[in-house]
């Protein structure tokens, strides 16, 4: 049996990102992300509220297939609707536990080209990329050949819809922030999300790919900016549509 979840784990965040700041979106033709580490908590898990802390009982480490890899979800690399990659396996947790939640560790730091309606990427952020104005965003200009630039999921603290997101020191999850904030020295960040109910059976061999959609995974912070003489830096990184697909279940 194959079982899909929509995407509540690994970017969904930064989408009310885009709400909150009202950013102009477009397609990312190149759109390397790199996930470090995908883990299960077990039944009685919480996420808490903005501001609060996560909660994860049992931790299950199943990260696999290109977890640490950068991979290039861009509508030039893979098509839309197309599967990625394979990036993790299920079957590693412990047999009859239920597992409700998934974190996923990322790194902040993205690799893209495209353009908006306004906006194309013409180089280089920078982890002081933050949603309160536009210092560390990459650099744009109104129009002309996208260039691949290095972009950054914002610094941010106390945001509405943010409380499944926050920032850690390191791949292993030191220094974890509360809920719903991503300082600028940290160059990694999880989210948190709900997967309903899984639990291993035995003889299953369960793997995990993901669908990308990477129409609007790009964001101009302020559009009318670009056409500027002085080539303002607007450009950061936003969520690309995912699915997940649970195999063998």
């Amino acid at each position: 049996m194959i079982k899909k979840f929509k995407l509540l784990i690994i970017l969904l965040l930064l989408t009310n990102v885009n709400t909150a700041n009202s950013r102009e979106l477009g397609e990312a033709t190149e759109y390397k992300m790199t996930i470090h580490k995908l883990e299960l908590c077990a039944a009685g898990s919480t996420i808490g509220a903005l501001g609060e802390n996560w909660n994860c009982i049992d931790s299950a480490d199943v990260s696999g297939g290109s977890v640490g890899t950068a991979i290039d979800i861009g509508s030039a690399a893979i098509g839309v609707g197309e599967a990625a990659t394979t990036l993790g396996n299920f079957g590693k947790v412990k047999l009859g536990v239920k597992y409700t939640h998934i974190i996923t560790t990322l790194s902040r730091e993205f690799q893209i080209t495209g353009s908006t309606a306004s906006c194309v990427t013409n180089g280089d952020g920078a982890l002081t990329t933050k949603t309160d104005d536009s210092v560390g965003s990459g650099a744009s200009k109104a129009s002309g050949t996208p260039v691949s630039s290095k972009l950054f999921v914002p610094a941010m603290a106390g945001r509405a819809g943010t409380a499944s997101l926050r920032s850690v020191s390191d791949v292993a999850g030191s220094n974890p922030q509360v809920n719903g904030t991503i300082i600028v020295s940290h160059e990694f960040f999880q989210t948190i999300g709900s997967i309903g109910s899984y639990v291993l059976k035995p003889g299953q061999i369960p793997t995990v790919t993901m669908a990308f959609g990477t129409q609007q995974a790009l964001a101009a912070r302020n559009e009318s900016a670009c056409a500027d003489s002085d080539g303002d830096a607007e450009m950061q990184a936003a969520a690309p549509v995912a699915t997940l697909t649970l195999q063998g279940q």
